[in-house]
């Protein structure tokens, strides 16, 4: 009679297990490195707060907004099947509650200006009318202390007629970057890339007759670390141009291109700003889908950029508008087939977002890395 087995597992089956492996082990650690990292979120991601769904104001794309005397002004923008300005002026303390200040400006109506609050007084420059069903770029200079008594200050800035430019304040001085002669960038070269300062909203010095970026118009321009950056826009027409390079420069003379090819789809009529350390992009028009985007991008350098990656962010659009406010993020306004009057709010604290930490520079890598 035989009894059960005392034979003992072989060495091979001891040095050799089945499973798992240590090359399975590390394997399927690279693997899951490579999830995080494709998945990784770069911050917390807090939700944006819908402030109001209907403004009192009536819903419009390419409204000016400013901050001015401590208080918000959205100023006129472009209404459903209207290309000219609206040509009214709201106010509000706190982006929910909105006061009329004027039904109709003394300005030239006009689509595609460009606005600024800039040495105690707000201003609006350039843009397009209509002539003969033609579109025409203007070069009026309007300025108003108060946001109801507009007064023309020249009607030819030696800078040209356009529309589609960037205002931005800067060093003391006010700065006008680019735009195009025409809105559909129809005849030679009608899209600029000049660069101009003035100390008094008048006198204009001519910087750089041709900065070393594409010439371009519905671009954004916003002063983030002391500098000038210039991000995306491009050309309008029956085979739109949509560029995605980030430009920065001090003097307006001297620039440096931080990226040729930003991560985020070239795009139009998109807004920006710099908020809590960092540059963001948000929104605009791009190809792929065609139409409006809600997608929200951001970096700590114009270099890398990283999908802001929100539960709900406001729905796609278009020449929408942003401004930072009482520690806020705000976008409103734009249009996407319809055309909206919200109001949208981000609030980020300083200790969820650490672009400069060795923990979030690992990420950055393994990102980069496995994303390309």
């Amino acid at each position: 009679m035989t009894g059960p087995s005392t034979s003992r597992p072989s060495a091979a089956s001891v040095r050799d297990p089945a499973f798992p492996t240590r090359r399975a082990i590390i394997g399927g650690a690279a693997v899951a490195g490579v999830v995080w990292a494709l998945t990784y979120r770069p911050t917390p991601d807090p939700r944006w707060t819908r402030l109001m769904d209907k403004a009192p104001w009536s819903p419009r794309d390419g409204a000016a907004l400013l901050v001015h005397n401590g208080s918000l002004w959205v100023l006129g923008g472009s209404a459903p099947n209207q290309i000219l300005d609206i040509g009214d002026g709201w106010t509000s303390v706190n982006g929910v509650d909105w006061r009329k200040e004027v039904d109709r400006a003394a300005w030239t109506p006009s689509g595609q200006s460009m606005s600024v609050s800039f040495a105690g007084r707000m201003w609006r420059m350039g843009g397009f009318v209509e002539n003969e069903s033609r579109l025409l770029p203007i070069g009026e200079i309007w300025s108003s202390v108060d946001g109801r008594s507009w007064t023309l200050a020249t009607a030819a800035p030696t800078w040209g007629p356009r529309g589609g430019g960037a205002l931005v304040v800067h060093n003391g001085k006010l700065w006008l970057l680019g735009g195009t002669r025409h809105p559909r960038n129809e005849g030679d070269q009608p899209a600029l890339s000049d660069v101009w300062s003035t100390e008094n909203g008048v006198d204009w010095v001519e910087v750089a007759a041709n900065a070393p970026w594409k010439p371009r118009a519905f671009h954004s321009v916003i002063v983030h670390n002391g500098r000038l950056w210039v991000i995306g826009g491009g050309r309008w027409g029956k085979t739109p141009k949509l560029y995605r390079d980030v430009w920065s420069s001090f003097d307006g003379v001297k620039w440096k291109e931080h990226s040729s090819e930003g991560a985020w789809p070239g795009r139009i009529w998109a807004t920006a700003a710099s908020y809590e350390g960092l540059l963001w992009i948000m929104g605009g028009f791009i190809n792929t889908p065609r139409g409006g985007a809600n997608d929200i991008w951001y970096s700590d350098d114009g270099s890398d950029w990283y999908p802001y990656l929100a539960a709900k962010p406001w729905p796609s659009r278009l020449a929408h508008s942003s401004i930072v406010f009482n520690d806020q993020l705000l976008v409103l306004a734009g249009s996407n087939g319809d055309y909206f009057n919200d109001v949208w709010a981000l609030k980020i604290g300083r200790d969820e977002v650490f672009p400069g930490s060795s923990l979030t520079r690992a990420k950055k890598w393994l990102y980069k890395t496995f994303k390309t």
